[in-house]
């Protein structure tokens, strides 16, 4: 299962990193918006890593999607930050003042920036780690190599597990591509990542960083056969979204519930899509703090 797995998450991540390099040359990493909390800057390997911090209590770490900014998370940073939890949300290289690593990496590396961002700020007691779609991946594989550091992963829009439908794959082409109507575009992006008629805020159409997705596309291939897609043993949530065309629930969230029965939960959120976080930010941060409480 894992192997095929591993499969599934190339062919998705080939499809993006191609179609970025193709889509976002006319609007190169272009900002979306400011992320709410403090930046602070670490360092590893002579490399710089923004981050932005916020709150006070037992901490949260945000990973971002592919080629994504940590900005997604504004509205769940503050809810989480809100009822009592630090926050540390993690750009990734090439994102912001996060910088590009000057030698291909592995999906060890990205994860291994959550120890050197922890080590900075002295947080030593085990933490939350969370990751949406692509960042989903990378907790999974910092849970895999800091099991005891970990108090659990949650998983938003953890497809990969099996390839991406026929339809929804030939919308995610069209969605990234600038040369089609802005009309048919947009079509394609409701199709893809958002439900029914929930609005495409401004900010998720920028905000795309090519070079960040191509490395992060070629990061996972290097982990070979590893088993960092368990997550290290720790207790998973995983937020799934009742429209996702992308990861399907019968595809994601119900293989993950088979593959690590025991100790997966599966949070089904209505009305959403793959992009999930801008479409229904209430009902996810509620479903966290809620399993967040009975962890506990």
């Amino acid at each position: 299962m894992l192997r095929f797995a591993s499969l599934a998450i190339a062919a998705l991540l080939a499809l993006l990193t191609g179609v970025f390099w193709m889509v976002y040359a006319p609007l190169p990493d272009s900002p979306a918006r400011p992320a709410v909390g403090y930046s602070y800057q670490a360092e590893r390997d002579g490399r710089a890593i923004e981050y932005f911090a916020n709150g006070d209590g037992p901490v949260v770490v945000l990973m971002a999607s592919a080629g994504r900014e940590v900005s997604d998370f504004n509205e769940l940073v503050t809810i989480l930050v809100a009822n009592g939890f630090r926050t540390i949300a993690i750009e990734a290289p090439g994102i912001g003042g996060s910088a590009l690593p000057d030698k291909p990496v592995s999906l060890r590396d990205l994860a291994a920036d959550i120890d050197t961002v922890l080590a900075r700020e002295k947080v030593s007691g085990p933490v939350v780690v969370l990751g949406h779609a692509f960042g989903n991946r990378v907790v999974r594989a910092f849970a895999h190599d800091h099991a005891p550091r970990v108090r659990a992963a949650i998983l938003i829009a953890a497809g990969g597990q099996k390839p991406v439908p026929v339809e929804a794959s030939k919308a995610l082409r069209a969605a990234f591509d600038p040369t089609v109507p802005a009309d048919v575009r947009e079509a394609n992006i409701r199709m893809a990542f958002f439900a029914g008629d929930n609005p495409i805020p401004d900010y998720w159409k920028v905000g795309w960083y090519r070079d960040t997705a191509t490395l992060q596309g070629k990061s996972w291939q290097q982990m070979g056969d590893e088993p960092w897609q368990a997550a290290g043993g720790v207790p998973i949530l995983v937020v799934q979204a009742d429209s996702d065309t992308v990861a399907p629930k019968e595809d994601a969230s119900d293989v993950l519930a088979e593959e690590f029965a025991g100790r997966v939960e599966v949070a089904l959120i209505e009305d959403a899509g793959h992009a999930l976080l801008p479409e229904q930010p209430d009902a996810i941060a509620q479903a966290i703090l809620s399993y967040l409480d009975r962890l506990n």
